[in-house]
């Protein structure tokens, strides 16, 4: 089956999503020290690939479902669609990589607030003091 019957996007297209979001993401974090850029660059290469990898993960678990009829001989069964399972997996692991990329940022660049859509002011004070004992413990 091609790619384009199972919900995905070409290679050529995918490869321009990726170079798209490397550039989007090396503008978000210009301001990484020098020390660290060989690390940062080899994270942002791997998120890059993870979020358009992600994407189309979503889009065919949009076409399939979570659920899926699995054939061998005479056997039928449902099960756990594969592209469900992977992007279970890739999306702990871009968590993972996607903080280890923040942290190389300067802590005064950090954003400390858990939400975009929460100003400091609008938190309550003990949310906002328990997360800055925590991110303070993290780092």
């Amino acid at each position: 089956m091609d790619r384009k019957m199972q919900g995905l996007t070409s290679k050529k297209e995918q490869d321009e999503r990726i170079l798209a979001e490397i550039e989007r993401l090396n503008d978000i974090l210009k301001n990484i020290h020098e020390s660290k850029r060989k690390i940062a660059k080899e994270l942002i290469n791997n998120i890059a690939f993870m979020s358009v990898t992600l994407q189309d993960l979503q889009e065919l678990i949009k076409i399939q479902g979570p659920i899926v009829n699995f054939e061998q001989g005479s056997q039928k069964m449902l099960v756990e669609n594969p592209a469900q399972k992977s992007y279970n997996t890739m999306i702990n692991r871009f968590t993972t990589a996607t903080k280890q990329l923040f942290e190389l940022l300067p802590k005064d660049l950090v954003d400390i607030i858990p939400t975009g859509t929460q100003k400091q002011e609008d938190m309550p004070k003990d949310r906002l003091q328990e997360f800055k004992k925590k991110y303070n413990d993290v780092h």
